[in-house]
């Protein structure tokens, strides 16, 4: 079971009490947002770069959280160095492989049940998704943000977010349609 995310009055009492220099409310909420930050950085980068860029988030988060004017703002905040750390991270360690250089066998018959948490193979295709589209499916689904939200934490227009996400689910839905069909 998953922890429920703070809602937005507690998180914000906490970002203005830790911006004061009040050390268990900086603890309480990096704490609470670890749960959600993680999940994302784990789809995003991969299990291997998790717990180097989940690291790094905490640390620029707790150096720039003095600097954040809008408290109300930081779960979207945190997930934009999130991003931008996983992308930088990605970038220097070429952590993807395109789709279509991913062998047949790890794109295995999928089992797909609606409402369920996905199962290894599904997230293992989602990993053949360019990083860039991942995010934003990433934060839109499994998140629940709106493609604004989206948008405004990766720092692109909107128009991109929806590019991108019609990118991404094309690109699964392609990909599930190949594995369905009898060889």
């Amino acid at each position: 079971m998953q922890p429920k995310e703070l809602p937005t009055a507690d998180q914000t009492l906490l970002v203005l009490l830790a911006q004061t220099g009040d050390r268990d409310a900086l603890e309480q909420l990096l704490h609470e947002s670890h749960g959600p930050l993680r999940r994302y950085i784990t789809r995003l980068a991969g299990i291997a770069l998790a717990d180097d860029i989940l690291q790094e988030t905490a640390l620029q988060i707790f150096r720039k959280l003095p600097y954040l004017r809008e408290p109300t703002v930081f779960r979207a905040w945190s997930f934009r160095i999130a991003s931008r750390i996983a992308f930088s991270q990605l970038k220097r360690t070429r952590g993807w492989e395109p789709l279509d250089a991913a062998p047949a066998e790890r794109l295995a018959t999928l089992n797909l049940k609606v409402g369920e948490p996905p199962d290894e193979a599904f997230l293992m295709l989602l990993d053949q998704v360019s990083p860039a589209s991942r995010a934003v499916l990433l934060l839109h689904y499994q998140h629940d943000l709106s493609l604004e939200e989206t948008a405004t934490i990766l720092e692109i227009p909107i128009g991109t977010a929806k590019s991108r996400l019609n990118y991404g689910v094309s690109t699964l839905r392609k990909q599930l349609t190949l594995e369905r069909k009898p060889a």
